[in-house]
């Protein structure tokens, strides 16, 4: 899960240069691991692996990587080795704890901001790039077109990017979600206009997740026409995938309220 963050200043006017990325997430630590287990967020493991399809002997890269869940995912897939950089110390520390390096050798974790291409560590480029949670802690266009200028300048030719974002489709994202699967998403910024730009962009919510403890977190939830816009400014190309829900609790019409909001969208990438 990407651990960029959205708390930090984000006013000034458009040519404002202050980055909405600090560390939001060095004081959530390991706690944000108790979420993999509430509804709504069941239908991510689905997802994701019905998107990348046959990944086996290839070289992945897990972008704002978080506590290693999908990292360690990649590797369970079959490639050959999976890199995983976050902004958060404290989730890399998580991250090495969970999956020691003794134990799964393929796996490689290291602290780096994501947002900025010059800040992930040289490297050959990548067969895949994954991201969950990453994309949506974009809080000015300008960190949006720079997150997927990172992607581009470290794919290889014929790669892909997979990535979770929130619902960029969601013709309802200034309404709130109460009581929604396990989590409350409430609108902080009906119409949140990105301060590099001026222009309206989206939304700013905080998600509440009904854990032991509570855990909370802000994100930015821009539509569909900015991310292809900043995709293209960086040289990509993007596509979308629909979610897919678990096979449990299909009966019953359990997932019918989830599936007219989805929580997420799987936005995959090649380059332009």
């Amino acid at each position: 899960m990407a651990m960029q963050d959205s708390t930090a200043g984000v006013t000034g006017g458009a040519g404002d240069a202050t980055s909405t990325q600090n560390t939001q997430y060095d004081q959530i630590g390991t706690r944000y691991n108790s979420m993999h287990d509430l509804p709504a967020v069941q239908p991510e493991r689905p997802s994701v692996v019905a998107a990348l399809g046959d990944i086996k002997g290839k070289r992945c890269l897990d972008l704002a990587c978080g506590t290693g869940r999908y990292t360690a995912l990649l590797a369970s897939l079959g490639a050959s080795s999976v890199h995983g950089y976050d902004i958060s110390a404290a989730m890399i520390a998580g991250a090495l704890a969970t999956y020691p390096p003794s134990a799964h050798p393929t796996l490689h974790f290291s602290v780096a901001d994501c947002s900025k291409p010059e800040n992930i560590p040289a490297s050959p480029p990548f067969d895949v790039i994954f991201a969950g949670w990453f994309l949506n802690y974009a809080g000015t266009e300008a960190e949006l077109v720079s997150m997927f200028k990172a992607i581009a300048q470290n794919l290889a030719p014929g790669g892909r990017f997979i990535g979770i974002t929130t619902n960029v489709h969601d013709e309802r994202m200034k309404e709130p979600k109460m009581a929604f699967y396990g989590l409350d998403v409430l609108v902080l910024e009906e119409r949140y206009v990105a301060p590099d730009t001026g222009r309206e962009v989206g939304i700013r919510a905080r998600v509440v997740a009904h854990t032991q403890p509570v855990v909370q977190f802000d994100v930015f939830q821009f539509r569909k026409e900015v991310y292809e816009r900043c995709a293209a400014e960086a040289g990509l190309r993007l596509g979308w995938r629909d979610a897919v829900v678990p096979d449990e609790r299909k009966e019953g019409g359990y997932w019918e309220r989830w599936l007219e909001r989805p929580t997420f969208v799987i936005v995959e990438a090649i380059r332009a």
